[in-house]
């Protein structure tokens, strides 16, 4: 029975990961995360995969995940509503599981893995793989199918000196490649970076010279699910005699359960409250904050300009950016990085100094894996395309043959079939955009409607008709927003109203008694006023009132 490897999300973006295996008519989903917008969607919060296909499919067996971040996990509350089926994780991970899904109402089966303990799963027996990652209790997992072992890396890199002792189990990753495997499916986001990424423990020690520099407060900015550099600052912290306040709500809850599952030790006396942090003297104190990629409501960003808890930022403060921008962050980043420097704060990122280790494997890292794994056939996943397509050059030096080397996107299935894989049909892929006000789908229609508003801006045009005869009793009439040179009396605004009033005279009395058709010929009428002017595209918005 053929097997096929069907990817929903993170090939040919970054975030949103989700790739389905599939088997005998059965599946179960690797991931299902969510994927952060740009500047240029406007009024959402998150993207999922679009699931079309599974639920054309009929429906899925289990989730398998590999890590706790948003990128992986996000979308699962989405889909279980769904799709109320058991999610396969790691301890940590499952902990962070729950408390998302309780935050939704759901509640479905959830079964703790271990690291080489196999485990049935759909139609498929699954054995989780220590990788090292930026977050506790990260694996790969190997799956053995009819077709073989397809062995998925989650995302990974290869330290040999990790903060908190995790190291990727190669030595199993190489007792797979021995035994055959027909696919790996491994992470490419820092495929296109030579050389090796850095040690988490080389983190911990710029600290140091950034900590004894520091003559006032220190701000560290990281993601919230770092819990290896939350520890490497607590730790020097108490070494230096400073109290560390957390400064935001993902940061505080993540510290909670790190301590609870014994993978955080906080030192005595080290953490106080947004009070006691407060009323400290700038030297003697710490904030670890989240907001890291620029958001609006994260700690930092309130800090910048002083909202939160009697915390902002001052002269003399240090900011270290213990992280990089994920790409589409870059400009809220920056505009950030800029409030903060007008407020006097010296601000430190990666660019200047190793207070930032990637939690992805670069170049010689993949070329180890490739190495240990030595696979039939290459899948590069999590990444941009072009970071899709630097993988695949590397696996290619490493032997692996062209015929052997798959790059896809979303929806771009592959079949193994008799120990070969080739393309098979593609399925029904995207983005499902959910509102920032109540989780709610957001239509690519109105999407492009909110952009064109932004852009050109938005002409309302109002006529009142008499409903029995058809009379125009008032009207038509223009209001303006976000529209340049429209001013009343104007050119512009005369050419419109005229080409309204035009538009109505045409139409015959017993058409003008229907609304719709007022409509249609009031939005005409302005838009053709519009298409002579080049690059002017304002949304119209035709209202008609019968009495």
């Amino acid at each position: 029975m053929a097997v096929r490897i069907i990817p929903l999300g993170g090939l040919g973006e970054v975030g949103m990961n989700a790739l389905l295996i599939e088997e005998d008519g059965r599946r179960v989903l690797v991931d299902c995360g969510v994927m952060f917008p740009n500047d240029q969607v406007l009024g959402v919060e998150v993207a999922i995969p679009d699931l079309t296909y599974v639920r054309e499919a009929g429906g899925l067996d289990a989730v398998l995940v590999t890590h706790g971040h948003e990128d992986h996990i996000g979308g699962l509350p989405s889909l279980l509503r769904e799709f109320p089926v058991p999610v396969h994780g790691t301890r940590f991970t499952l902990r962070l599981v729950r408390e998302r899904l309780a935050e939704h109402g759901i509640d479905v089966p959830l079964r703790e893995v271990e690291p080489r303990r196999s485990f049935a799963v759909g139609p498929f027996q699954a054995e989780p793989l220590r990788v090292t990652h930026s977050i506790p209790d990260a694996v790969g997992y190997a799956i053995e199918t009819g077709e073989g072992f397809v062995v998925h890396t989650g995302d990974y890199k290869i330290d040999l000196t990790p903060v908190g002792g995790e190291r990727l189990d190669l030595g199993r990753f190489t007792e797979y490649g021995r035994a055959g495997v027909v696919a790996l499916l491994s992470d490419s986001t820092n495929a296109e970076r030579e050389g090796w990424s850095v040690s988490e423990a080389a983190v911990a020690e710029g600290f140091v010279r950034r900590f004894r520099e520091a003559k006032g407060r220190i701000l560290v900015a990281l993601f919230a699910s770092n819990v290896h550099r939350v520890q490497s600052v607590l730790d020097l912290a108490a070494g230096m005699g400073r109290k560390v306040v957390l400064a935001g709500r993902s940061l505080a809850n993540n510290a909670r359960i790190s301590q609870e599952l014994g993978l955080l030790s906080v030192p005595a006396g080290v953490l106080i409250d947004d009070a006691v942090a407060a009323a400290l003297p700038p030297e003697r104190l710490v904030v670890l904050a989240s907001g890291a990629q620029g958001e609006p409501n994260s700690a930092l960003a309130r800090m910048s300009v002083g909202d939160y808890h009697g915390l902002r930022i001052e002269p003399g403060d240090t900011v270290i950016f213990s992280s990089r921008a994920i790409p589409g962050n870059e400009i809220a980043v920056g505009q950030l990085v800029n409030r903060l420097a007008k407020r006097g704060a010296v601000v430190i990122d990666r660019a200047l100094d190793a207070v930032h280790a990637s939690g992805h494997a670069q170049a010689e890292e993949q070329k180890i894996l490739l190495d240990a794994v030595r696979p039939e056939h290459f899948v590069p996943i999590h990444g941009e395309y072009r970071m899709l397509l630097a993988h695949a050059r590397t696996a290619l030096r490493m032997g692996v043959p062209a015929s052997g080397v798959f790059v896809v996107e979303d929806g771009e299935a592959l079949v193994v079939e008799g120990g070969r894989m080739r393309l098979g049909e593609p399925v029904p892929s995207g983005r499902v955009w959910l509102d920032a006000r109540g989780g709610l789908d957001v239509s690519e229609l109105v999407l492009r409607e909110r952009e064109q508003i932004s852009g050109q801006g938005l002409l309302m045009v109002l006529v009142v008709a008499d409903r029995k005869t058809g009379e125009i009793l008032r009207g038509p009439e223009i209001l303006g927003r976000g529209v340049a040179h429209l001013e009343e009396g104007g050119p512009l605004f005369e050419a419109a109203v005229a080409s309204a009033r035009e538009a109505l005279s045409a139409m015959p009395p017993e058409a003008r008694t229907a609304a719709p058709a007022l409509e249609d010929a009031l939005s005409h009428g302005v838009r053709r006023v519009f298409r002579r002017e080049p690059g002017r595209r304002p949304a119209v918005l035709p209202l008609a009132v019968l009495l």
